[in-house]
């Protein structure tokens, strides 16, 4: 018999899966609300190796969302007022232009785009949003719930011990 020594799951791992499972259950019964699939990206994403860096994350995805939020919800608006395609085919890459502009040029922010961009299109080319005028508000608290979940995982479990391995006897 030999023993084989397997590396025992990561903290990141943990705290990863235990946030997915808070957000997976927060999204399925919040009565549509929330979706839990736009959360479990979120917080598996937000989940950083230190609580100082969830913190960075967790900030600058929130901030990034109210900027992508903001964007898409005034190119929704004009959209519902002039539902032509042409309308469409004109705003998705004016806001896009809008959110590269201000978040690398005017704040400094070149981190945000990424998710800034993804709220932004996840709010204007949703062909049918159910909920009108509160699809941008849901969008966005999707992203910060799941934010804040991950945040708070990072920040209430325990340190790991390190160089934890599993045992096993591998017969030949």
């Amino acid at each position: 018999m030999k023993k084989v020594n397997i590396e025992a799951p990561g903290l990141r791992i943990i705290k990863t899966v235990i946030a997915v499972l808070i957000v997976m259950v927060i999204g399925t019964f919040s009565n549509g609300i929330l979706q839990p699939y736009e959360m479990t990206i979120v917080a598996v994403l937000a989940i950083q190796a230190d609580v100082a860096k969830t913190f960075k994350e967790v900030k600058n995805r929130i901030s990034a969302t109210v900027v992508g939020g903001i964007i898409g919800t005034i190119a929704m608006a004009i959209s519902f007022i002039n539902t032509s395609q042409i309308v469409n085919i004109i705003l998705i890459p004016l806001g896009i232009f809008l959110i590269l502009y201000f978040c690398s040029k005017l704040i400094n922010r070149s981190e945000f785009i990424l998710i800034a961009c993804y709220v932004f299109l996840a709010i204007t080319l949703d062909e049918e949003p159910s909920s009108g005028w509160f699809y941008p508000i849901y969008v966005m608290a999707n992203t910060i719930v799941a934010s804040i979940v991950a945040m708070l995982v990072n920040l209430y479990t325990p340190k790991q011990k390190r160089n934890s391995k599993i045992s096993i006897v591998k017969e030949k």
